[in-house]
């Protein structure tokens, strides 16, 4: 097991994704998805557009109105299965930020385009590329339908872009963000696989095929408390009772 984990952390931190194939039971993702179905119509019922192709904070009383629903999102989020993944990608405490849906848009013309998350944070480029050194963001994805994949330009996590790169994601000199990039990758899963990948890669989703990936972010810095409190995503005093693994829910 530890010549396991010393080849996941390798690839982990080199080339900034791992695919953990048949990692989780169809019958506990057939409970998930019949869960997350609603909270993802819940959430679409507010921000509904033709050109979205996710959704987010999942976990919130807005959005997964039931409470034995809630604590089986959040008893999933915290299962040790998921934390003894954790304890690989992060060298110390892990915490919970947020859940997303990823889903293909309604409009035909909305293509797959390359990003890093944090470039949505609102903040300098600069203090970006100074980031993404310090503050880690790691997906957990959970296919609940055959993903198509994710394309993935590895090691990216690792570094700021070349400069076909950046021309490419920020749609610069003529260049679109759906255009190719050189070495990138495409990476399918199927239900029951698990997809680690670092938030900070260069990455866009493929819509291919229909797809309903639920992603757990997981981080090595705590939630604002603002946030949680806007939101109302994070178990609630009493749902913590239920949960073993209470840290992973800290906010500051």
């Amino acid at each position: 097991m530890q010549n396991i984990d010393a080849k996941v952390k390798t690839q982990l931190e080199t080339l900034g994704f791992y695919l953990f194939p048949n990692f989780l039971a169809l019958d506990k993702l057939k409970i998930l998805k019949e869960i997350l179905l609603r909270s993802n119509a819940e959430w679409s019922k507010e921000f509904y557009h033709s050109k979205n192709v996710n959704s987010a904070y999942l976990t919130s009383t807005k959005f997964t109105k039931d409470k034995k629903d809630r604590e089986t999102l959040f008893q999933f989020i915290g299962s040790d299965a998921l934390l003894e993944i954790g304890k690989i990608v992060f060298d110390g405490p892990m915490y919970f930020l947020n859940t997303q849906i990823f889903f293909n848009p309604e409009d035909p013309n909305k293509l797959p385009y390359w990003h890093r998350d944090i470039q949505y944070m609102g903040i300098p480029e600069r203090e970006q590329s100074e980031r993404i050194q310090k503050d880690f963001v790691w997906h957990f994805r959970i296919p609940l339908e055959k993903d198509p994949g994710i394309w993935l330009v590895p090691g990216s996590h690792k570094r700021w872009d070349t400069k076909e790169e950046r021309n490419i994601r920020l749609e610069l000199e003529g260049k679109k963000n759906h255009e190719e990039i050189t070495n990138q990758i495409l990476i399918p899963h199927n239900p029951g696989d698990l997809l680690v990948f670092s938030a900070h890669l260069i990455h866009k989703g493929n819509y291919d095929t229909n797809r309903f990936s639920f992603d757990i972010l997981y981080t090595n810095f705590p939630e604002k408390k603002e946030t949680a409190d806007h939101w109302d995503h994070f178990p609630k005093n009493d749902e913590c009772k239920y949960l073993e693994n209470h840290s992973l829910f800290h906010l500051v």
